[in-house]
């Protein structure tokens, strides 16, 4: 089982007083260096306009934004969050990210490198920010790379808003979204009424069989009803799609099970899946446990609890009900064109806890590669071409030459070295190739590092 690469970054001292600008033109820069965990910018749009030419944040029309320009001294991997202020707070905050030189030529950075979800954010209504209270986001920030920040409030909303950096606990390298925000999921409580109850009292092969519908034959599972999921109060799912029954004070140990189905476009052995999870899951794939986020090893039952109503990472300690968990998991063989069945046991941390909450999204982390078409060109050297082929960012490549046989056990690397590509575009390689024939191709070997 693979443990996700995750860090804490600790918020240390006040937050720092900048005066952001009204206009793009003098967005006020902030340097975010390497050897800083996090940063925190206090501001306020009380008395902010919006420029002609001004793109809707966020899918929403600019009314009061002020403008940041933030640059990276290393390459890294930054969430920007923006919270409501202490004195005369920003309340329906919003948050976009651009790159360019001017207003007229922005373009919306991306939250993922190859996965199209832009670096914005709001925190208003359905549309607002899935698994957090506040608006955030995350994206891979480039050295010599300059990335403006709007910072704006819904329909004219003014106040004073905390803006803060940190090194992200985002581990996902997303290529295709498998289950969004918001999905339908069927679901089954572990209760009688209001108690918590064994469901393997009545069907002895519950636990064995729960993830996949098609081997179930047990206790009815609700649904499929629209996420998010829970009971009580989570600040930071306002807009909940299904209430979960409450159970009875002491009881509250109760799971409860969820399932889903996806088909992937093409084939895919790594995932990534990240929510709101009050307090802690377990999650299945094609009925195999595949990893436990808050959860300690061991046999898992209707009543097992999770950690605690926090999670650990790096020493410290985040709420369940405040910030987002994340996992990983690689070495899967999900085939193209062939349905999926997922389920995730939610575990609460206590018998007397107050709420409980359920919202993730999956993505596809690991897929077969894209093909590669490779076009060869003579060069002014007896017996020598250049192959040119479209690579992807931060991924390695071997060219590989055979003679006559095409049989895989035939090729031949010919580069000393892997092949990098230090950014989306041509890669090129000189080859030279005396015999009168052969075929030459380009094999991917995995991002680099």
């Amino acid at each position: 089982m693979k443990t996700p690469s995750i860090f804490l970054a600790s918020l240390l001292g006040s937050p720092l007083a900048l005066t952001a600008n009204d206009n793009f033109a003098e967005a006020t820069p902030i340097n975010f260096l390497n050897s800083q965990a996090t940063m925190t910018v206090a501001g306020t749009n009380a008395t902010a306009t919006a420029e002609d030419g001004e793109p809707a944040h966020a899918g929403v029309t600019a009314s009061a934004s002020f403008w940041y320009a933030l640059t990276v001294d290393q390459k890294r991997r930054v969430e920007i969050a923006a919270r409501p202020g202490a004195a005369g707070p920003l309340s329906n905050i919003v948050l976009a990210v651009y790159t360019g030189d001017s207003l007229a030529d922005l373009q919306p950075a991306k939250r993922y490198k190859k996965f199209s979800l832009p670096a914005t954010s709001r925190s208003l209504g359905i549309n607002g920010e899935p698994f957090v209270a506040y608006v955030r986001l995350s994206l891979d920030a480039k050295a010599g790379t300059t990335y403006y920040i709007a910072v704006d409030g819904e329909s004219g909303s003014k106040g004073t808003f905390d803006l803060t950096l940190s090194t992200s606990r985002d581990p996902l390298t997303p290529r295709l979204e498998l289950v969004p925000t918001r999905a339908s999921w069927s679901y089954y409580q572990a209760l009688s009424g209001t108690n918590a109850s064994n469901p393997a009292t009545a069907d002895t092969d519950f636990y064995t069989t729960w993830h996949t519908a098609a081997d179930y034959n047990g206790p009815a599972f609700l649904g499929p009803s629209a996420s998010p999921f829970g009971y009580g109060t989570i600040n930071a799912v306002p807009n909940r799609g299904t209430t979960l029954t409450t159970p009875a004070s002491g009881q509250r140990q109760a799971v409860t099970y969820f399932r889903t189905t996806f088909i992937p476009e093409k084939g895919v052995q790594g995932l990534g899946f990240e929510g709101a999870l009050d307090d802690g899951a377990v999650i299945y794939i094609n009925g195999t446990e595949v990893t436990r986020m808050n959860v300690t090893g061991g046999t898992l039952l209707y009543n097992s609890t999770a950690i605690a109503a926090n999670f650990t990472i790096s020493g410290g300690t985040l709420g369940t009900e405040e910030e987002i968990q994340y996992a990983t998991v690689s070495g899967l063989n999900l085939l193209a064109g062939e349905e999926v069945e997922i389920g995730v046991s939610l575990h609460n941390a206590g018998t007397t806890s107050s709420d409980s909450g359920f919202h993730m999204r999956v993505y596809a982390t690991e897929t077969d590669p894209d093909p590669i078409i490779l076009e060869s060109f003579p060069t002014e050297f007896e017996n020598t071409y250049k192959l040119v082929w479209e690579g992807e960012e931060d991924t390695s490549y071997n060219v590989e030459f055979t003679e006559n046989s095409l049989e895989e056990g035939s090729w031949a690397v010919t580069n000393t070295i892997p092949i990098t590509a230090t950014e989306d575009g041509p890669v090129q390689d000189f080859v030279f190739s005396p015999g009168a024939r052969g075929f030459w191709r380009i094999v991917t070997i995995a991002p680099a590092e």
